[in-house]
């Protein structure tokens, strides 16, 4: 299931994410493949890309945490982007995608 989400969560510029996850859309499903773009920083890029590869297999509901982690770990610096912001708009399509189905 591939999925869109354009936003500008709290603490963040705008942030453009495409993720492919594990059917059906729920906290728990997987990351199979995610590209995380924007209006923000992060150096070196290289090592920016090796954490969107990181992030693959991680559960929707761990994904902040896990990318701050991640960030933090191969001293990468960021500026316009935080775990905290890809959680706030991975949340915000889990929520939106409750509503219309009314659950």
């Amino acid at each position: 299931m591939k999925l869109e989400l354009i936003g500008k969560p709290g603490g963040c510029k705008l942030l453009r994410m495409t993720l492919e996850v594990e059917p059906p859309l729920s906290p728990a499903s997987r990351l199979q493949r995610i590209s995380i773009r924007g209006d923000f920083f992060a150096v070196p890029e290289e090592a920016f890309e090796e954490v969107e590869h990181e992030l693959e297999g991680t559960a929707l509901d761990e994904l902040g945490l896990r990318f701050d982690a991640l960030v933090l770990e191969k001293g990468i610096q960021c500026a316009g982007i935080g775990g905290a912001g890809l959680a706030e708009l991975v949340q915000n399509l889990l929520v939106q995608k409750e509503q219309q189905h009314g659950t």
